[in-house]
């Protein structure tokens, strides 16, 4: 079972990424820049939602679900970030 602060770390680590590259397409594709202002804000409300979930499991059920929708969040993620370029 994967612990509290270790889910917690991959979770920043990355909306960390996702929010460096929106500011890079900000600065750079000006023509995306509502977009990528927008998955920012998803990103954010993302972390705030998982990481109150991290907080509140106690179970080994708990966490391969929350796991499992971590992944399957980081590649939405990725779709998103690569449509924007």
């Amino acid at each position: 079972m994967a612990s509290k602060r270790l889910l917690k770390k991959k979770v920043r680590r990355m909306v960390i990424e996702i929010l460096n590259d929106c500011d890079y397409i900000i600065v750079n594709n000006g023509s995306h820049a509502n977009k990528a202002d927008k998955l920012i804000d998803e990103a954010v409300d993302f972390h705030d939602e998982v990481i109150a979930k991290i907080s509140g499991a106690n179970s080994k059920k708990e966490f391969n679900s929350i796991k499992e929708s971590l992944n399957k969040s980081e590649v939405d993620f990725v779709k998103k970030l690569n449509a924007l370029n």
